[in-house]
C-alpha cells in the first residue's frame, strides 16, 4: 500500500471521529441536544406562564363545601344533631383508631411540621415569584395554591371533627338536666358540698414529699375507663375513647395558656403535663370528652367532672372535684360578700388550701408573658365566633350544670 493512500484512510478515519465527537454529547447519549445557553435559559424562566386553575378550583370547593355544611348546621339543629350522630363518629372514629396507636401527641408533631412546611414554602414561593419577572402574580397564585389546598382541607376536617359539635343540641337536654337562674344562696351551698367531698377525697390519695398529689402509673388507663364508664350511664357519651396523650412541649403550652387541646385532624385528646398534676386527670377527661361530640367547653367541664367523681381511681376523684371546686369559688367570689367567701374557704383543708397556691403561683409565672395573653385573646375569640356569647367565661357555666345536677332539677 501506497505512503499516500495509508494518509487518506487515516485522514478519513480522524474525520469520521471528528463527526462522532460531534454528534454526541458530553454523556455519549446519541442524538442527545447541547446544553441550552444561560440566555436561553432565562428566557425560558420568563416565559409566560399559564393560571393553573385546577388547583384553585379544587380549593375553593372544598372550602366551599366545609362552610356551607358548617352554616346549614347553624340555621338546623337537627342537621347539627343529624350529622354528629350520623357522620361525625365515622369521621373521628377513623382518625382516632388511626392515629389513637402511637403513645405520643401526633399533633405536636403535625403542627411542627406545618409550620416548618409553611416557612419552607414560603422560601420558594418567594423564589418562585422572582424568577418569573414578567408573571410574578400568576406565579404567585400557582405556587400558593399548594397552601390554598392544604389549608381547605384541614378547614373541613375541623369542621366535620369539631365546628359543627357547636351547634348540636346542648348535652344538658340529653342529661335531662333543666337550666335557670340561681341565688348566691344556692351556689354557697353547692360550694359546701364540694368543699367537703374534696376535704375527703384528699385524704385518699397519696401525695409526694412536696405536697403534691400522685398520679397513678396507669393514668391512661383510667382516664379511658372513667368516660367509657360514662358512656354507659348516658348513650350520647357512648363512643370509642384512645389514650389521652401528654404533649411533649408542655411547657410550651404553658406559655400560650392551654392545659389540654382536643386537636380534631387527628381526634386526640392532648394535655399539659407540665402543669400541676392535681388538674392532669380532670384535663384529660375534658379534652376525651370532645371525641362524643360535644365541644362546648361547659359541657366538656361537666362531663370531665361526672366522669372523674365515678373513677374507681382516688387522684381522679381529687382532681375531679379540685376542679369543680374552683369553678364553684371562682363564681362564689363575685356572688356574696368577702366576708363569707372568707369564711367558706376557711373550711378548706391545709393540703387543698396549699395545692391552690402552688397552682395559682404556677400559672402567674406565665401571665405576663406576651403569648399567653395573645392565646388567651384569641380563644376568647374562637369561642366566640362558635356559638358561646360568653367567650371564655364559658368555661365558668359549667356551674349551673354542677348546680341544676345538684338541686336534682331535671325534666
Amino acid at each position: 500500500m501506497s505512503e499516500k493512500h495509508k494518509e487518506n484512510i487515516s485522514a478519513a478515519k480522524e474525520e469520521k471521529v471528528t463527526a462522532q465527537g460531534d454528534f454526541l454529547s458530553e454523556d455519549g447519549a446519541e442524538g442527545a441536544k447541547t446544553p441550552a445557553s444561560p440566555e436561553t435559559a432565562e428566557k425560558k424562566a420568563q416565559k409566560p406562564l399559564k393560571l393553573n386553575l385546577s388547583r384553585h378550583i379544587i380549593a375553593g370547593s372544598l372550602l366551599i363545601a366545609a362552610a356551607l355544611i358548617l352554616l346549614i348546621s347553624r340555621l338546623s339543629r337537627d342537621f347539627a344533631d343529624w350529622f354528629c350522630f350520623n357522620i361525625y363518629p365515622v369521621f373521628s372514629g377513623i382518625g382516632s383508631h388511626i392515629w389513637g396507636i402511637f403513645p405520643f401527641s401526633a399533633a405536636e408533631i403535625i403542627v411542627a411540621f406545618v409550620i416548618l412546611g409553611a416557612l419552607t414554602g414560603l422560601v420558594f414561593l418567594i423564589r418562585h415569584i422572582i424568577r418569573h419577572k414578567g408573571s410574578r402574580i400568576k406565579a404567585f397564585f400557582n405556587g400558593f395554591s399548594i397552601a390554598e389546598i392544604t389549608a381547605a382541607a384541614l378547614f373541613l376536617i375541623v369542621t366535620f371533627n369539631c365546628l359543627i359539635g357547636y351547634n348540636r343540641t346542648p348535652f344538658s337536654q340529653f342529661s335531662g338536666l333543666v337550666l335557670r337562674e340561681y341565688t348566691a344562696r344556692e351556689l354557697r351551698e353547692l360550694t359546701l358540698y364540694l368543699v367537703e367531698r374534696a376535704n375527703e377525697t384528699a385524704e385518699e390519695v397519696e401525695f409526694d414529699g412536696e405536697g403534691r398529689p400522685v398520679k397513678p402509673i396507669d393514668f391512661n388507663r383510667y382516664a379511658v375507663k372513667a368516660m367509657e364508664s360514662l358512656g354507659e350511664k348516658y348513650e350520647v357519651l357512648k363512643t370509642y375513647y384512645p389514650q389521652p396523650k401528654a404533649v411533649a412541649a408542655s411547657e410550651i403550652m404553658s406559655g400560650f395558656n392551654l392545659a389540654g387541646i382536643y386537636f380534631p385532624v387527628t381526634v386526640e385528646a392532648n394535655f399539659n403535663q407540665a402543669m400541676p398534676v392535681s388538674s392532669q386527670g380532670f384535663t384529660a377527661c375534658h379534652e376525651l370528652s370532645h371525641l362524643s361530640g360535644f365541644i362546648r367547653e361547659d359541657e366538656a367541664n361537666f362531663i370531665a367532672f361526672m366522669a372523674c367523681r365515678e373513677s374507681e381511681s382516688a387522684y381522679f376523684r381529687y382532681s375531679g372535684y379540685l376542679s369543680a371546686l374552683t369553678y364553684c369559688l371562682n363564681a362564689l367570689y363575685r356572688a356574696v360578700s368577702r366576708e363569707e367567701y372568707s369564711e367558706v374557704c376557711g373550711r378548706l383543708s391545709s393540703v387543698i388550701l396549699d395545692e391552690y397556691i402552688y397552682k395559682n403561683e404556677y400559672w402567674a409565672a406565665y401571665q405576663k408573658k406576651v403569648t399567653y395573653k395573645v392565646s388567651s385573646a384569641v380563644n376568647d375569640t374562637y369561642l366566640k365566633a362558635n356559638n358561646q356569647s360568653d367567650g371564655t367565661k364559658s368555661y365558668g357555666r359549667v356551674v349551673d350544670l354542677l348546680l341544676a345536677e345538684y338541686l336534682g332539677e331535671g325534666e
